[in-house]
């Protein structure tokens, strides 16, 4: 079973994550995500891994298109929880927010909303980096007007 910090800290976050949004939508506790998991995690460290990455994604998906509001306040909840946030877990490991970074622009009020959250998140005031933190007022900037 993977034992780093990071697997135990995503995990955490799936755990809450799938509890308060997911759980409800699976009829069996035997097919809900963490159960999925820890049967992964019996089997093999890379699977499980792998299943934690994709579950993680799927959270980012779900969570897409939720407003700034929503965003926030639950990233407030999960500090408050000891846990990453749903703008710091977005920030690491999701693919649409590294395309956004990479292509230097805003496309949809979806990633505006993403980039606004990731912004406001205090627990990425330290970690996000300067460059990032820059590039991310900037796109914000630029695609603000255009939105309203």
């Amino acid at each position: 079973m993977p034992s780093t910090a990071d697997y135990a800290d995503m995990k955490a976050f799936l755990r809450f994550f799938s509890e308060r949004f997911l759980d409800q939508r699976v009829a069996s506790a035997h097919d809900r995500p963490l159960a999925v998991l820890e049967r992964q995690e019996q089997e093999s460290a890379v699977r499980a891994s792998s299943g934690l990455r994709m579950a993680v994604n799927n959270c980012m998906e779900i969570s897409s298109p939720w407003p700034l509001s929503q965003v926030m306040a639950l990233d407030l909840e999960m500090h408050a929880k000891g846990l990453l946030s749903l703008s710091h877990v977005r920030s690491r490991v999701w693919g649409r927010y590294a395309a956004m970074l990479k292509r230097g622009r805003v496309r949809t009020g979806d990633e505006f909303a993403v980039a606004q959250a990731v912004l406001a998140d205090p627990s990425l005031e330290q970690t996000l980096p300067a460059a990032e933190r820059q590039s991310l007022h900037a796109m914000v900037r630029v695609y603000g007007p255009v939105r309203l």
